[in-house]
Formats: C-alpha cells, structure tokens, sequence
C-alpha cells in the first residue's frame, strides 16, 4: 500500500486508506484490503523488529518481508500492525495470497508472542445475523458451513457430520435451508451489497473487495462483538502452564513444581475414527505444524492420550481425551500461541462447537 508518511492511531490509518483508495492501491493486483487479527503478548513488537525491516507511523507499525512472486523474482512485500484493542492487533496489507503465504505468516509461526485470532463458531453466527439485519437486501454469494449439533439441529440425518460448500446469487436462502436440514452453520462468508463486498471467516480474516467507509465500518462492528470471547481465550492460554516455585521451608530452597491445565470441552461425543482423523489432518495441514508420539488408543468409550510437539516453537504438553473433553497438560516452554492454534486445529478439524477452559492448578508441595 502506498501511504503518506504521517502518524496514525489504527482508526486513523483506516480513513487514510478508504479515503484515497485508487492512490493506496495503485499498482496492487485485486485491489483489495485484507486485515488479520493476532493475539499478544508485550514481546510481540520486538519480535517484529528481530525478524523484520520496520517503520514506526505514529501507533502504526509497517514491516516488510520479502517473497518470491511467480516468476521467481524476490519483491517486497508491506505490512501495517496496529492495536485493536490490549493483546489485539490488526495487520493490513494488500498484497496478493502468495506474498501473505511467503511474507505474513511466518511472523507468527515462530512466535512466542504474536498468534492469529480465531472466531469461536458461535460467535461467527452473532456477525452473520448482525450482518443480515443490519442489510435487509444483503446477499451471499458464496459460504462454507459444518455440521455443530449445539448451534442447529438437523431434520436429515443428525448423527452424520457433515461440511458443505456453496456458490450462487442465492446464498442467503440456501444458507438457512442447508442449517434447517442438514444442521449445519457457516464458517466462511462472502457478503455482497450495491456498495458493499466482504468476506470472512473463522481464521479472523476478513477481505474488504470494496475499499469504502461502509466496509471499514462493517469490519470494526464485527469485531466489537468477538473481542470479548477472544481475549477470554487468551487469558485461559496464558493460565495453562508448567513452572517452578521457589519455597523456603525452614533454611532451604525448594523449586516446587506447579501445573496449570487446561481441557477443551466437546460440543459432542467423539469416536476413536474422529481423533485418528484429527492427528492425521495436522499432519497435512499447511498451517498447523503439530506432532503427536506416545499415541495410546482405545475404542468404545473413547480413551486417547499422545505428547503433543508444537515443531516451529518446541512447546511441548500432554493431552488426554474422552468422548466428551481433552484435557491439556503443559510440560515444556508452553506458550499462548501453541495453545491457540492448537485449539483452532480441534475447532477446525475435530469439532466446530468445542471450547477451551482452564482446567486446575496442581502444586507438588
């Protein structure tokens, strides 16, 4: 993006951008605006400057990497970071999916700091519905929904998990037909209006097609609503870990173990087939890096245990699962972000309605 040199606060560089759209996005493929979402830590903003040429505008930080485009030729690619809200940021950027995939998401893939921002699923569904009645002749051209049996029920077949994609002017209707009939609810949206043209999903991405007031002021309404639930989030990630506390029982020094677990609660049962399924889909995915070894497993009543290895950042904790909950232990260097992006894998892969709570605290002493 091409912005004056200036000092912003985060809303300030929004109406830099919708004010002058065809002049910030000159020269830029799609003309569009992309924002994510990552959660923090105070760290975040070194980390950035170790790994990355920065800029400071004001409360805007730009960062640049680099990324090798199509033809094999390395280019810059630009980035603005500002604070959404404590522990929030936004990154905007108009740069094209391959320079995002080479330039943006390595900033968090090895960060003890900085971890993308998930949308709880229920949450998705309060901004569909303040999208909706917020636009009485707003269309959907396009969503991607999965089976959540606690967010709708199904008339055809409820015990079968389902994922669906769609595309048509007539998204808006089949969207509530797909979640009568089949208990299914959207996760990825595109929204299409005369002045508007937004897509989001779960991952906290939200593409702005249209670089207007409108889609800004949809976007920052969005996000008022999930920040809370969000940053609950974060705080239970912080709470789950393994340290040492120092005693002083009489003249000695005792470094006292204490553990601080967490459990990810099932939206419904869990079969054996259904936590086989989610290793091996960590294992293909382009952005998960998770491994599981000391994998014990048991059909029936579901009982499964494994050591989990966050491979970009060396966290290392334990989990246990029943049908109905998956208890996380910490063991080694657990940090937020691997704790997050591993719930996103279990909301993404394993069970769309599944929340993370802290568990207890556990003192050796």
């Amino acid at each position: 993006m091409h912005i004056p040199e200036g000092q912003y606060d985060l809303k300030e560089f929004c109406r830099v951008i919708f004010d002058s759209p065809e002049r910030v996005l000159n020269g830029y493929h799609g003309q569009r605006i992309k924002s994510f979402l990552y959660l923090s830590d105070d760290g975040w903003h070194d980390y950035l400057d170790d790994h990355y040429e920065t800029e400071e505008l004001g409360d805007i930080t730009k960062f640049v990497g680099e990324y090798r485009n199509r033809k094999g030729a390395e280019q810059p690619a630009k980035f603005y970071v500002g604070q959404y809200k404590d522990d929030l940021q936004m990154v905007l950027t108009a740069e094209t999916e391959e320079a995002i995939r080479q330039a943006l998401r390595p900033v968090s893939e090895h960060s003890d700091s900085l971890s993308p921002m998930p949308i709880m699923t229920k949450d998705f569904q309060t901004m569909n519905e303040i999208v909706l009645s917020t636009y009485d002749d707003m269309q959907i051209s396009e969503f991607k929904s999965q089976r959540v049996p606690s967010l709708a029920d199904a008339r055809t077949r409820p015990d079968v998990d389902r994922e669906i994609e769609y595309k048509g002017t007539d998204g808006r209707d089949r969207l509530d037909e797909f979640r009568d009939e089949y208990g299914v609810v959207p996760t990825r949206i595109q929204y299409e209006h005369e002045n508007v043209s937004i897509r989001i999903d779960t991952s906290g991405k939200f593409t702005l097609e249209t670089v207007n007031k409108e889609s800004f002021n949809i976007l920052f309404d969005l996000l008022s609503e999930v920040v809370v639930n969000v940053l609950e989030l974060l705080d239970v990630a912080n709470q789950i870990k393994f340290e040492k506390r120092e005693v002083v029982p009489g003249n000695l020094k005792v470094q006292v173990p204490e553990v601080s677990s967490g459990e990810i609660d099932f939206d419904q049962k869990v079969s054996l087939m259904q936590a086989e399924n989610f290793i091996k889909g960590t294992k293909n995915s382009d952005d998960l890096n998770f491994s599981f070894t000391d994998v014990t497993k048991q059909a029936g009543s579901l009982d499964f245990s494994a050591q989990v290895t966050d491979e970009n950042r060396g966290s290392l904790f334990n989990v246990s699962a029943t049908e109905e909950s998956m208890r996380i232990v910490p063991k080694h260097d657990c940090s937020f972000p691997s704790l997050v992006e591993f719930y996103i894998g279990v909301i993404q892969l394993l069970d769309g309605g599944a929340e993370m709570r802290l568990y207890e605290s556990q003192s050796a002493a």
